[in-house]
């Protein structure tokens, strides 16, 4: 005899088999495909903006004053009456050109007087100093007359002296102002009779914050505008003091421009445009809001791999809106600009696209 032999159950055994490793396949690819869906729901959006290098221009205004290339108060050296005033207020005069006349009527008389004298005292001289030869006189005696002859000539000097001061003239070519003594007033040494101006070049005189002292160079062009308008003027640094104020902490610097068309006056201010920045320094120019202030400093995140990078960076110039980067960022690269609170080193990040 013989047991029959079941052939459907080991048929049945297979097809449940290849169901189960086709179930578990299927269930392998839904969960990749999930697991993928996931990683990029985590990635965190953020907004970037491209990094451009380009030439900085930034500047601190500051105040200044207009002053004439050379000024100074004519003042009378002698006591004397004016007795020609020889311009007219506002005039332009040249230099050597007479100004005012002052009385020399007694000085001239006493001139002619010492003159008289003087020549009697040299034929006195001359004569005993035949006669010292011979001695026929004492060497004391020739001394008192070479000493009166010295004394003399001296008075003669200092009148003559006198005489040149009564003709007071320009000293340089300028503008005059307005005389501040009449025909027939009487002067005396120091008295100011009036104000010479060389406007042809004017000087701009300003004072430089200690922090910014670094920029301040000779032959650097500053810029300028005035109270009549707008219009930007050029000038160029010529000499800064030694030592900073005590007080302000600030550099007097002073600057010199031309005056042409004769439309900037003493005493006029001015505001001056004083470039911070080394000429022809360049920088990359990002809003504050990427920076991350740090114990060593700022950094920013840049965009890599999408991920977000830490990255390392000295700043200037900061404002409530921009700041100038100069190390840590190369041209073209992705700076992070949102979402920075929520970002960490590593962290993947998906960029914002607009959609236009």
């Amino acid at each position: 005899m013989y047991r029959k032999i079941n052939t459907w159950k080991p048929i049945l055994m297979c097809i449940s088999m290849v169901l189960a490793i086709v179930s578990c396949t299927q269930s392998n690819g839904e969960n990749s495909e999930s697991n993928g869906t996931s990683m990029e729901v985590n990635k965190i959006p953020v907004d970037v903006i491209e990094a451009k290098e380009l030439e900085l221009n930034q500047a601190e205004n500051l105040v200044g004053t207009i002053l004439p290339i050379q000024e100074v108060a004519i003042v009378s050296e002698i006591s004397q009456k004016v007795t020609k005033i020889a311009f007219n207020d506002g005039d332009y005069v040249v230099k050597g050109q007479l100004l005012y006349k002052l009385n020399d009527t007694d000085l001239r008389a006493k001139q002619k007087e010492l003159n008289a004298e003087l020549k009697l005292v040299e034929l006195n001289e001359q004569r005993y100093a035949n006669l010292i030869r011979t001695e026929a006189i004492r060497q004391q005696d020739y001394d008192q007359i070479e000493t009166q002859l010295q004394s003399i000539r001296a008075q003669v000097e200092y009148l003559n002296f006198q005489i040149s001061k009564t003709e007071i003239r320009a000293p340089f070519s300028g503008t005059i102002g307005i005389s501040k003594v009449d025909l027939g007033a009487f002067v005396f040494p120091g008295l100011e009779l009036v104000n010479l101006q060389d406007q042809g070049k004017v000087k701009i005189n300003f004072s430089v914050p200690e922090k910014y002292i670094l920029q301040v160079k000779k032959g650097k062009k500053i810029s300028f505008t005035t109270q009549l308008s707008n219009q930007s003027h050029e000038a160029i640094i010529i000499a800064s003091n030694s030592r900073l104020n005590n007080e302000s902490r600030s550099l007097t610097v002073e600057a010199i421009t031309d005056n042409n068309q004769n439309e900037f006056k003493g005493g006029m201010s001015a505001k001056v445009i004083f470039s911070t920045l080394n000429e022809g320094a360049k920088g990359i120019t990002i809003p504050s809001q990427a920076l991350i202030p740090g114990e060593q400093g700022y950094s920013v995140y840049l965009l890599k791999d999408d991920r977000a990078k830490v990255t390392s960076v000295s700043i200037k110039n900061r404002s409530e809106d921009e700041v100038t980067i100069l190390t840590g960022i190369n041209d073209g690269d992705k700076v992070i600009i949102s979402n920075i609170l929520r970002l960490a080193d590593g962290m993947p990040v998906v960029e914002v696209v607009e959609s236009n």
